[in-house]
C-alpha cells in the first residue's frame, strides 16, 4: 500500500478538482449603512449649494433625528472557477477565461496523467518521452499560483472594512476554493513522496505535477 500511496493521492487529487471548479469559489457582498445612504440621498436632493437655505437647513434638522438601523445588500456575486471562466469568455475576455482555465486546470491535470502514466510503463524510451514532455508543461502549470492569487483577493477585500462612499465590500470563500486548494497540496504531497522513492527514474523525481 506504501508503494502506491503517491499514485492514490494523485487520482484523489483529480477527484477533487471537479468539485473545485464546479462549487462556489467566492463570493463577494457590497452593503450599505442605512443610516450613511439617506444622508447620501439627502446631499444629492439638495446640494449645500443650491437651493433655500431655510428650506435646506429644515430638511437637514428633520434628517438628522431620523434614526435608522441595519444595512442593505446592494450587490452579491457568487462564482465558481468554470463560471468565472464561462462569464469571461462571454463578456468579450475569452482570452482571460482560456488562460485561467489551461495555465490553472488544463495542464497540471495533463502533467498529473502523464506522471501517473510514466509510473506505469515498462519501456525506458516511452517513460522518457513522457517526462520530458512533462517537464516542458512544468514552467506553465500555475494552479499554486492561483490558490495564492484567490487568498491575496480574499484578504484584500477584507482588508478594506471601512465604508466608502457607504458602500461596504467583503468577501466569504466558498468549498470550492477548499476543494481546489485540496486538489493542489496533495498532487504536491505526492510529487514529494515520490521524490523519496529512489527506484524511480530520476527524471521523474524532478518533476512536480504543479511546479
Amino acid at each position: 500500500m506504501k508503494k502506491h500511496f503517491p499514485t492514490v493521492l494523485f487520482i484523489l487529487s483529480i477527484v477533487l478538482l471537479i468539485p473545485g471548479i464546479t462549487q462556489p469559489l467566492m463570493t463577494i457582498k457590497a452593503t450599505v449603512n442605512k443610516q450613511e445612504m439617506l444622508g447620501l440621498a439627502t446631499n444629492a436632493l439638495l446640494p449645500p449649494d443650491q437651493g433655500n437655505n431655510f428650506v435646506q437647513n429644515m430638511l437637514q434638522s428633520v434628517l438628522q433625528q431620523i434614526k435608522v438601523e441595519g444595512t442593505v445588500d446592494v450587490f452579491e456575486s457568487t462564482r465558481s472557477l468554470l463560471e468565472t471562466m464561462n462569464e469571461l469568455i462571454s463578456h468579450d475576455h475569452a482570452i482571460v477565461g482560456l488562460l485561467i482555465g489551461l495555465f490553472g486546470v488544463i495542464i497540471p491535470v495533463i502533467k498529473i496523467i502523464l506522471t501517473l502514466v510514466a509510473l506505469f510503463l515498462n519501456s525506458p524510451a516511452d517513460k522518457d518521452r513522457l517526462l520530458n514532455i512533462n517537464s516542458l508543461l512544468s514552467k506553465w502549470s500555475m494552479s499554486d499560483v492561483f490558490v495564492m492569487a484567490i487568498i491575496v483577493a480574499f484578504m484584500t477585500i477584507n482588508a478594506s472594512k471601512q465604508s466608502v462612499d457607504a458602500v461596504q465590500m467583503s468577501a466569504t470563500l466558498g468549498s470550492g476554493f477548499y476543494f481546489f486548494s485540496a486538489y493542489c497540496l496533495l498532487a504536491i504531497a505526492a510529487a514529494q513522496l515520490l521524490a523519496r522513492r529512489s527506484k524511480f527514474d530520476p527524471a521523474l523525481l524532478s518533476n512536480s505535477p504543479l511546479k
